[in-house]
C-alpha cells in the first residue's frame, strides 16, 4: 500500500519532533532554530590569547587554562627567541583546543621592530584582518604595553563583539604611569577593558585611578596556577645555598645584590650563591667578583633551567633574594616560599600586607639595599626563629595557590562560558 502525501508528512512530523527540547532553548520555535541553538551552547568558545610566547608565565597559564571549554588562538605580542617548551607541548598534545601561527611566530620579531616605527599600526592591522576572518568570544591579553596597546587602534564597533579581559604584568601600570605619553595609552586601553585579573591591590587601585570601568576580577599571579608541587621542605638551618634573581637592565638590581654579598663576604664562605636568569650586565659583574672575591657564584642563564631543577635549587636554599625597581607578584617569590626558602625581596614588588607583616625587615626599601648583606646576617644568626620564619611563609603561600581546578571555574565563570 502506498502512503498519501499527507501520511508521510505526518509521519516526518512525529520523527522530527524536538518539542520537549524547546523549553531549553527559550524563544525556540523551529528544528532549524532548535538545532542551531543545540549547536552553539556545546560549541567551545572562541579565545583570542594575546601574550609572549617566550614567556614561562604565559606559557603556564596557558596551560592552566587547558580544559576550560574553549578554543584559544594564541598570539604572540612581542618579538620572541623561541616558542616556550610548555606552548610547544600544547600544541602537540592538544591541537584542536590551541592554534599558533608559525609565521606569527617567524615574524614577531620583524613586525616588533616595524611597529616601534609605526606606533603599534601593524599589529593593529593584523588583529583586524583576525578578528573580522572568525568572531572571538574573548580577547584576554597578557601585558599592557606590547599585548594592549595596538587594540587602541581598532574600530570600536569590531572590538566591540568580543569580551576584552587583561591580566597586568610587573611594570605595566606602576612602572609606565610614571611616562606622560605611556600613561596617556594606558588609560586608553583600560577604556576597551571588561575585567582585569590584578596580580595584587595594588594593580587594581592603579587601574581604577587611570579610568578602568570594568569588573577587577579574583587575584592571581599572572601565571595562573603555581604548578609547583612541594612536599615536606627540609629544615632552612641546614641549607647551604642563597639563590638571587639574576635580572639587571631596567629594572632588575642583581647587581646591587652582589655588591651588597659582596661586603660579608667573609661570613658566607660555606655558600653557594646562585643566581638565576641572569642578564648580561649581571654576568659581567659576576666575571668580576669570580676573579676578586670569595664568593663561590654560580651563574645560570635564562631558560638553562627546567622547573624541576628550578624546584630542587629553591628546595635546597636557605635564602632567596630579589631586588627591582619594579615588579608585580614575582611567581619566583611565591615558589620560593612553598619551597621553605627565606625571602629578602624589595618592597617595590604587588606585595599582600598579609605577606609583609609575617616580616616586615624581609621586604626592603631602595634606600637601604646595600644593607641587605646585615639583614641577611642578622636572619641567620638566630637558627629558631629562621626556622619558624621559613614554616609562616610557607603556609602563607600554602593558602594563596590556586588549584588548576579552581582556576579553570573561575575563568569559566569570569567569561561566561559553560563547563566543558
Amino acid at each position: 500500500m502506498v502512503e498519501s502525501e499527507a501520511q508521510s508528512y505526518i509521519k516526518y512530523k512525529q520523527l522530527t519532533d524536538f518539542s520537549d527540547l524547546l523549553p531549553m532553548y527559550e524563544g525556540v520555535s523551529s528544528l532549524d532554530s532548535c538545532l542551531m541553538a543545540w549547536l552553539t551552547s556545546s560549541q567551545p568558545n572562541r579565545i583570542l590569547a594575546i601574550g609572549m610566547v617566550d614567556s614561562i608565565h604565559f606559557a603556564r597559564w596557558l596551560a592552566s587554562a587547558n580544559g576550560i571549554n574553549a578554543v584559544i588562538t594564541i598570539f604572540p605580542s612581542g618579538p620572541n627567541r623561541r616558542v616556550h617548551q610548555i606552548i610547544v607541548t600544547l600544541l602537540s598534545t592538544n591541537s584542536r583546543r590551541f592554534t599558533l601561527s608559525k609565521s606569527m611566530t617567524k615574524l614577531s620579531l620583524p613586525i616588533w621592530l616595524m611597529d616601534r616605527i609605526l606606533g603599534g599600526r601593524l599589529r593593529a592591522l593584523i588583529f583586524r584582518v583576525l578578528l573580522k576572518s572568525r568572531h572571538f568570544d574573548i580577547v584576554h591579553f597578557h601585558e599592557m604595553q606590547s599585548g594592549g596597546y595596538p587594540l587602541t587602534r581598532l574600530p570600536a564597533q569590531l572590538l566591540s563583539q568580543s569580551k576584552v579581559f587583561y591580566t597586568p604584568y610587573g611594570s605595566d601600570l606602576f612602572w609606565f604611569q610614571n611616562d606622560a605619553k605611556h600613561l596617556a595609552k594606558i588609560r586608553m586601553t583600560l577604556r576597551l577593558i571588561d575585567g582585569i585579573f590584578p596580580e595584587c591591590e595594588r594593580d587594581g587601585k592603579l587601574a581604577r585611578q587611570y579610568g578602568f570601568q570594568g569588573e577587577l576580577m579574583t587575584s592571581m599571579p599572572a601565571a595562573g596556577t603555581l604548578q609547583f608541587d612541594v612536599t615536606e621542605p627540609v629544615p632552612v638551618s641546614s641549607r647551604t645555598i642563597i639563590t638571587v634573581k639574576g635580572y639587571g637592565g631596567t629594572w632588575g638590581r642583581a647587581i646591587h645584590v652582589l655588591r651588597a654579598l659582596e661586603t660579608i663576604q667573609h661570613h658566607l664562605l660555606g655558600f653557594e650563591i646562585h643566581l638565576t636568569s641572569v642578564t648580561k650586565d649581571v654576568a659581567k659583574e659576576i666575571g668580576r667578583l669570580q676573579s676578586s672575591s670569595q664568593l663561590n657564584l654560580v651563574p645560570h642563564p635564562k631558560f638553562s633551567l627546567s622547573s624541576e631543577e628550578m624546584k630542587a635549587l629553591l628546595t635546597a636554599s636557605k635564602f632567596h633574594i630579589a631586588l627591582s625597581v619594579s615588579d608585580g607578584f614575582p611567581a619566583s617569590l611565591v615558589e620560593a616560599l612553598l619551597c621553605g626558602a627565606i625571602p629578602i625581596q624589595s618592597d617595590t614588588a604587588c606585595l599582600p600586607d598579609s605577606l609583609v607583616e609575617i616580616s616586615p625587615k624581609n621586604f626592603v626599601s631602595n634606600q637601604n639595599w646595600s644593607q641587605i648583606g646585615e639583614v641577611l646576617l642578622g636572619l641567620e644568626e638566630d637558627p629558631e626563629r629562621l626556622q619558624l620564619l621559613s614554616a609562616n611563609f610557607t603556609e602563607w603561600a600554602r593558602k594563596q595557590a590556586i588549584e588548576p581546578e579552581e582556576f579553570r571555574s573561575i575563568i569559566s565563570k569570569a567569561y561566561g562560558i559553560a563547563s566543558s
